[in-house]
């Protein structure tokens, strides 16, 4: 995302036109709509949880299901059609039910579990016993870039090469074309570009962990702010749209990503109104690929909306269908120009912006944690980064994008501070770094210096290798 379109985020409850009653009157248009259930995941040999290389046998011993804290589970137990399981003893984890042949659900809570299964296929019957540890919320560090159709796959390959280098996960923004702002035809990036993209990842042991499309238009590319997208049919949006998320559902699948982004930085298709066309096509995504774990990186506007109106008024929201709660974090911490030669910025005084410090910005933080108490569910960073100049920091969410010297130091600065902040977060599963390429990037794809900001990443990666598993 371009500096450019984050500064109309400052204007933009004037282009949304959603003060207070236009909020409740979302809220009647769509009253009730929380009381219609979405099914459950539909039950598939998928699994969002790792699943052994080779299936024991009942005789094996208990199994462990290798369970993470609201980490979404979709465990097939039986093939057979008539398969049906009861519980024979023991008690599920917390969050996680039997439906048909699998265990779904979500582990609320970490500690120990040891259950067995009897498993009904016609006149058989068999017992299966699991047991183990729900293991704390899982957290990912990732590195954002772009797949687009002009920068050659070469550049791609050495920001893969980058990306290994310092041991992080990948964050994949697959750019959709529209001719205009009000399009509702998308001509996504080439299946021959998205194909190589995933092998030179594969070949260098980058794990892509979450795609995240852009709509982005033919001419701005990806410097269209999004808040200004209004398809001229939203009927057409949701149902182009929906062939759009489809595709990226099978490729997530077939590559092992784990999370997919349903929209990014689209207030006009994601708002309390567009609720109901919401609820059929993420049906469609769980009955698909029942164990992609869906999010969406809202802006920091809309984090705003749900925490002071939709929330408190139990509006019908899209948030609310989804598995993470994704935001793109591009908030002020600082109105301070860093001076290098007496460094004026600490790393504390950034982290205690994420909560309101300071008085430089709100309690981005604590909204975050407020929202996902109410929704139930993780959230995800899907963008936080900073411009390498000294007013780097100061100009955030600014009309004018930051002029100052070139300085890197800012971005190790907000890094670190996004490590001692959101990361530690209790709601927290994983934060993505804005971005590889300029304006945003680290530094050069040349040589090996690493620059301050990669230090930063680098030694985090070393010290808690978790934080990018390539589990692939």
């Amino acid at each position: 995302m371009e500096l450019s379109r984050r500064s109309m985020i400052v204007g933009a409850l004037g282009v949304l036109g959603l003060g207070v009653g236009s909020v409740a009157a979302a809220s009647v248009m769509t009253h009730g709509a929380p009381e219609k259930p979405m099914s459950a995941p539909s039950a598939r040999a998928s699994s969002a949880t790792p699943t052994p290389r080779s299936s024991p046998s009942p005789t094996d011993g208990p199994e462990d299901l290798r369970l993470s804290a609201w980490d979404s589970v979709v465990r097939r137990i039986s093939d057979a059609s008539d398969a049906t399981l009861t519980l024979a003893s023991g008690t599920l984890p917390a969050g996680v039910s039997i439906a048909a042949g699998s265990l779904v659900g979500r582990p609320t809570e970490e500690g120990a579990y040891r259950f067995s299964l009897e498993v009904a296929e016609g006149k058989k019957r068999s017992t299966r016993t699991f047991a183990g540890k729900v293991a704390p919320l899982k957290r990912d560090l990732s590195i954002s870039l772009s797949l687009d159709q002009r920068t050659p796959m070469s550049v791609t390959a050495k920001e893969l090469d980058r990306i290994a280098r310092l041991g992080a996960n990948a964050t994949l923004v697959i750019y959709c074309f529209i001719s205009d702002p009000t399009s509702t035809t998308f001509t996504r990036v080439t299946d021959d570009r998205i194909d190589k993209v995933f092998q030179q990842a594969r070949e260098r042991g980058v794990r892509i962990t979450l795609v995240k499309p852009h709509i982005v238009t033919n001419d701005q590319g990806d410097g269209f702010y999004r808040g200004n997208y209004t398809p001229a049919s939203l009927n057409e949006f949701f149902a182009n749209w929906e062939d759009q998320l489809l595709f990226f559902a099978d490729l997530c699948a077939r590559h092992d990503v784990e999370y997919l982004s349903l929209a990014c930085e689209q207030p006009h298709q994601t708002d309390a109104a567009t609720y109901d066309r919401w609820v059929p096509l993420i049906q469609k995504l769980r009955d698909a690929e029942p164990a992609l774990k869906l999010t969406a990186a809202f802006t920091t506007l809309e984090l705003f909306l749900l925490y002071t109106f939709w929330i408190p008024q139990s509006t019908p929201h899209m948030a609310r269908l989804l598995d993470v709660f994704g935001i793109n974090s591009w908030v002020v911490l600082t109105d301070k120009v860093y001076t290098p030669d007496t460094p004026n910025i600490t790393v504390d005084e950034l982290a205690a912006g994420w909560r309101g410090g300071g008085g430089k910005t709100d309690d981005h933080l604590g909204k975050l944690e407020t929202v996902c108490d109410a929704l139930r569910i993780p959230f995800l960073v899907t963008e936080v980064g900073v411009q390498p100049r000294v007013d780097g920091l100061a100009k955030q969410d600014n009309s004018s994008p930051p002029t100052g010297v070139e300085n890197f130091d800012v971005q190790g600065l907000l890094y670190q501070s996004v490590l001692q902040a959101p990361l530690q977060s209790r709601w927290c599963t994983g934060v993505s770094i804005w971005h590889m390429r300029a304006p945003f990037a680290f530094g050069s794809l040349k040589g090996t210096r690493l620059y301050p900001g990669e230090n930063v990443l680098k030694s985090a990666l070393l010290r808690t290798p978790t934080l990018a598993s390539k589990d692939f």
